[in-house]
């Protein structure tokens, strides 16, 4: 799929916008709020992936979207995760159309989901920079530089944040 320099400019900015406010909702303390804005982000960061020709990007962070109200909820059980996992492995094998790229974003939803109730910070971190990783890689192929700069961001600060752990240990 070939993308115009305009789309390529467009699905930047509306990642940006959307990377800005994933770190506002982190700023955030009222649950409320967090959902709020978490819920906008994702929101562009699924027409993002759609302007710019990532659509198991778009279909994976819309289950993000699903898993993150749940798990808010505190209503992100067994059944949960695996209606989830079902219907991310099933919409990314039918719609990918960026071969084995394409399947990154379903590898750290998939991963992300059935580890992310870690309770050690270190290993939560880690499970972090992982993700991170292959949105990083998906996120670049697809030319949203303004996602990878954010993603490149999160992984050097969990990287960051895991050596003043082991340090104060």
């Amino acid at each position: 799929m070939i993308i115009s320099g305009y789309m390529i400019i467009l699905g930047n900015i509306v990642a940006l916008i959307a990377s800005i406010l994933m770190v506002y909702s982190g700023l955030l303390k009222q649950k409320r709020k967090i959902i709020y804005f978490q819920t906008v982000q994702i929101g562009l960061s699924v027409l993002s992936n759609i302007i710019l020709g990532g659509i198991t990007g778009a279909i994976i962070n819309a289950l993000s979207l699903v898993r993150n109200i749940l798990c808010y909820k505190d209503k992100l059980g067994i059944k949960e995760k695996i209606v989830i996992t079902v219907l991310a492995v099933t919409l990314s094998l039918l719609f990918n159309n960026l071969a084995f790229i394409g399947i990154l974003p379903l590898i750290s939803t998939v991963v992300y989901i059935w580890l992310m109730n870690i309770k050690d910070v270190t290993k939560f971190k880690i499970l972090v920079i992982f993700t991170m990783v292959l949105w990083c890689i998906y996120d670049l192929y697809i030319k949203s530089y303004s996602s990878a700069a954010f993603d490149f961001f999160n992984i050097v600060a969990n990287v960051v944040a895991i050596f003043r752990i082991k340090s104060h240990s």
